[in-house]
């Protein structure tokens, strides 16, 4: 072969692997911009540490447990009893939103609001030890005045019973507001759903086995029956919202 043969030849082998080169850089460059069947395959898997089957069955229950015990730890210091029931009430009422932290939301809501809501624990033990002492003092007087005390005291242990659920409710939709500001709420409550004055104090009567029967006091005693009494009353934040917009 000929010296001109020879140069001629190498820049065409040159060329040539160019363009192998770049024919392979093609066929990758497609393949890089989309992911392979394996990536596509496993793009649609679910999350395996999301919570399903039985598992999600439980959850809710749990979640009940959780701020049932988380209550009671409150309950036991007495002025923590209000702002117990207020964080149960929030916490089971968007289980959506806390069913994953039940126990500490609830904590979470009684050390936010102990100082606020404390001294309404004190005025539901007071009318809970006025309801005692008039159940012991009534069957003692004579007939005639017995159906008198029952006519006037009624009334107004059936108004303070449906005053301190509100409340509570009311407690439960808002940590920002001061005391004063949630006694009126819970009065606009009362005035705009008349049917759940009526009916909370016998619903809470209903529920009493729950928070007097210490196997259920343990399970459920303090979770179900604030989930009960805020389903009655429903958004008080709605109604809240709704007087402060008149």
């Amino acid at each position: 072969m000929s010296p001109a043969a020879a140069d001629t030849a190498v820049p065409d082998r040159a060329g040539a692997g160019s363009r192998v080169a770049t024919d392979r850089l093609g066929a990758a460059a497609p393949s890089a911009g989309r992911p392979s069947g394996r990536a596509a395959r496993g793009s649609g898997r679910r999350d395996p540490l999301e919570a399903r089957g039985l598992v999600r069955v439980l959850t809710r229950p749990a979640a009940f447990l959780g701020v049932n015990w988380a209550a009671l730890l409150a309950v036991l210091s007495v002025v923590g009893i209000v702002p117990a029931l207020a964080g149960a009430t929030r916490v089971t009422g968007d289980l959506a939103r806390h069913e994953d932290e039940a126990f500490t939301a609830t904590l979470g809501h009684v050390r936010r609001t102990l100082r606020r809501d404390g001294p309404a624990s004190l005025v539901l033990l007071g009318v809970a030890a006025g309801i005692g002492t008039n159940a012991l003092m009534l069957p003692q007087l004579d007939a005639s005045l017995r159906v008198f005390a029952v006519g006037a005291l009624l009334p107004v242990v059936w108004m303070l019973v449906a005053a301190l659920s509100a409340y509570v409710v009311v407690a439960a939709r808002d940590l920002a507001s001061d005391r004063r500001d949630l006694v009126h709420g819970a009065l606009v409550l009362m005035r705009s759903r008349p049917l759940a004055v009526l009916a909370a104090p016998p619903l809470i009567a209903l529920l009493s086995p729950l928070w007097l029967l210490a196997p259920l006091t343990i399970a459920i005693g303090f979770s179900v029956p604030p989930w009960c009494v805020g389903r009655l009353w429903g958004r008080a934040d709605a109604v809240a919202g709704a007087d402060g917009g008149e």
